[in-house]
C-alpha cells in the first residue's frame, strides 16, 4: 500500500490545528506546527511534505514569509495561505513573494477546503510524475470523497485539455528542427524581440509602457479587455500579458481569467493604482496571477519582473515541447516494432516482436 501524502498545517491557535487535523487525518498523513519557525525546520527535516497550509497572522513570522522560506527548501511543496483577515499586504505578498497555490479565508467552508486540498494533492503528484523517470510515483492510498476528488480532477483535466490544445496548435503552425527555433518563430517578432501584450484604457499609460519596454520587447497594446481577447484569438503566442485592473466593461481580473482558455500558460501581471483585495484573491484561486504591481510603478522593478516572467515562460514552453517530441519518438518506435495488420508472422517471429515491444515499453516508462 502506498503511503498517504504528507500535509503540514501551521497555525498558532491549537484548536484550529485540531479541527484541520480531524478533517483530513483519514485522507492524509497530517502534521502540525504552531509557529513559522517550527514549520520551516520541520520541512527542512522532512522534504517530502506535499502540501503546507499556513495561517497568515502569527507571532514573529507571517504566513507569507513561512511559505517563502518553505518554497526555497522544498519547491515542489504546494503552498496554501489561510487567514481570517482582509489583509491586503498579505495577499499581495502571497502573489509577489510566497507564490501561493490557493488562498482560503477563515472561517472556511468544509467542502471548499476539501476541494482545494484535493486539487493541491493532484497537482503535487502530477508534478512529481513529470520529474521522475519511472511511473511509480506514489499517490494517496486512501479513497477521497467522490464528489470532492471528481471536482478537483475535472478542474485539472480541463486545464490539461486547454494546454494540450495550445501545444498542438503551436506544433502545427510552427515547424522547426529544434524547440528553440519553434519558440523564436512563434513568440518573437520579426525584429527578434519577445512579444508582450499590454492592456490599459488610458492611452497615456500605453505610451509610457511602450516607451519603457520597446527597446527589449515587441509591445502590442490595446485599450480594452475585449480587444485583448480578440488579439489573443488571432495570435496567442505572446510571452507576457500585462493588464490594468479597472477598465470599462471588463476588468483586468476577468481578462486574465478568460485568457487561460486561449493562452493558458502565459505569465499574467496585473498593474493598478488600486488595492482590489477580493480581485487578487480571485486571481490567486482562478487565474494564477504571476505578479501584482501597483501604480505608479518602479521602472527597474517592472523591467525585472517582465524579464523574469519571459525567461521562465520560455523555459516552460521549450521544456514541454521537448517532452512532447520525446514522447512522439517513443510512440513511433513502439509502432514500428508492432506487427502490421497484413503480415502473418510465424509464432517465433510474433514472440520476438512482442518481446521487443515489451522492452521498448519498459524503456519508455
Amino acid at each position: 500500500m502506498n503511503p498517504k501524502l504528507k500535509i503540514l498545517f501551521v497555525d498558532d491557535e491549537p484548536h484550529i490545528l485540531e479541527a484541520l487535523s480531524q478533517l483530513f487525518d483519514t485522507l492524509y498523513d497530517v502534521h502540525t506546527a504552531n509557529s513559522g519557525a517550527e514549520a520551516i525546520e520541520y520541512v527542512r527535516q522532512t522534504p517530502d511534505i506535499a502540501i503546507v497550509v499556513s495561517d497568515q497572522r502569527m507571532p514573529q513570522m507571517k504566513g507569507v514569509d513561512v511559505l517563502k522560506n518553505i518554497k526555497a527548501i522544498s519547491p515542489d511543496t504546494v503552498r496554501i495561505l489561510l487567514t481570517g483577515y482582509a489583509d491586503a499586504d498579505a495577499i499581495l505578498d502571497s502573489v509577489n513573494v510566497g507564490e501561493v497555490f490557493r488562498y482560503i479565508k477563515k472561517p472556511w467552508n468544509t467542502e471548499q477546503i476539501r476541494e482545494v486540498i484535493s486539487l493541491a494533492a493532484i497537482t503535487y503528484t502530477t508534478r512529481k510524475k513529470a520529474k521522475e523517470s519511472s511511473a511509480s510515483t506514489q499517490k494517496p492510498a486512501e479513497p477521497q470523497p467522490t464528489n470532492t476528488i471528481t471536482a478537483a480532477m475535472e478542474l485539472l483535466l480541463k486545464q490539461k485539455s486547454v494546454e494540450e490544445h495550445f501545444f498542438t496548435k503551436l506544433s502545427d503552425t510552427h515547424k522547426a528542427r529544434s524547440t528553440e527555433e519553434v519558440f523564436q518563430q512563434a513568440f518573437l517578432s520579426k525584429s527578434g524581440k519577445p512579444k508582450i501584450l499590454v492592456v490599459d484604457d488610458e492611452q497615456g499609460v500605453l505610451v509610457a509602457l511602450s516607451q519603457l519596454l520597446s527597446d527589449e520587447y515587441e509591445v502590442i497594446t490595446c485599450q480594452s479587455a475585449d480587444e485583448a481577447v480578440k488579439l489573443l484569438e488571432q495570435d496567442s503566442f505572446v510571452t507576457l500579458l500585462l493588464t490594468d485592473q479597472r477598465m470599462p466593461k471588463k476588468t483586468g481580473t476577468e481578462l486574465l481569467i478568460d485568457s487561460r482558455e486561449i493562452a493558458p500558460l502565459v505569465p499574467k501581471v496585473l498593474i493598478t493604482a488600486y488595492t482590489d483585495v477580493e480581485d487578487v484573491i480571485r486571481l490567486i484561486n482562478e487565474g494564477q496571477i504571476f505578479r501584482y504591481i501597483q501604480k505608479p510603478w518602479n521602472p527597474e522593478k517592472l523591467r525585472e519582473t517582465i524579464a523574469e516572467a519571459v525567461m521562465l515562460y520560455k523555459h516552460q514552453i521549450t521544456s514541454q515541447l521537448s517532452s512532447r517530441t520525446e514522447s512522439e519518438h517513443v510512440a513511433d518506435k513502439v509502432k514500428d516494432a508492432s506487427p502490421t495488420a497484413n503480415a502473418q508472422p510465424s509464432p517465433d517471429d510474433a514472440l520476438a516482436k512482442l518481446k521487443a515491444l515489451s522492452e521498448l515499453a519498459k524503456k519508455s516508462t
